[in-house]
């Protein structure tokens, strides 16, 4: 019985250590710039259907930083989050955090899904002053503003260590 809670912790582990990894560098073929981008990570609520489920990983390019959230929702709908819409995060001491969408995002349906699916992949800028606050607090709720209204989801603590250890692996590079 040891041996396998010894293999399951291990397996766990791994899956824990590959969070902490960059995917492929793109380099772009005519400018030369690179661009680094961090393992897309669950933050909020893996395993309810029907419910919201959400995912993030940080982009890194040579004048920009992006927060890219990946949405999926149990139900039919569709909705759109328009350029200049915005994603606030609340932390732990209540101070909120305002992220602007970089273009225009529309919700697609799955079409292999049953009950039906509902997904997006929002891109959010990141300043300097966005990413010290995301650096040194801790996340408590993220809002995305869409078209249908609000869309809540709650960042468990050790969740809001996973954009921590996005955003600093992608800075030290």
């Amino acid at each position: 019985m040891k041996k396998y809670i010894l293999i399951v912790l291990m397996a766990s582990c791994t899956f824990a250590a590959r969070a902490q990894k960059l995917d492929k560098l793109r380099i772009d073929k005519i400018t030369g710039d690179t661009t680094l981008l961090t393992k897309e990570q669950v933050l909020a609520n893996p395993f309810t259907i029907p419910g919201h489920y959400l995912a993030g990983n940080i982009m890194k390019g040579k004048d920009y930083c992006v927060l890219s959230l990946h949405l999926k929702d149990g139900m039919d709908i569709q909705y759109s989050v328009l350029s200049g819409d915005k994603a606030i995060v609340k932390f732990a001491d209540g101070k909120l955090l305002e992220l602007k969408a970089i273009g225009d995002t529309y919700s697609s349906l799955i079409s292999y899904a049953n009950p039906a699916v509902a997904e997006s992949s929002l891109a959010f800028d990141l300043t300097d002053n966005d990413i010290a606050e995301l650096k040194n607090r801790k996340i408590a709720v993220i809002r995305i503003n869409t078209s249908l209204g609000p869309f809540d989801y709650d960042i468990k603590d050790g969740k809001s260590e996973v954009i921590k250890k996005q955003l600093e692996l992608i800075m030290k590079r």
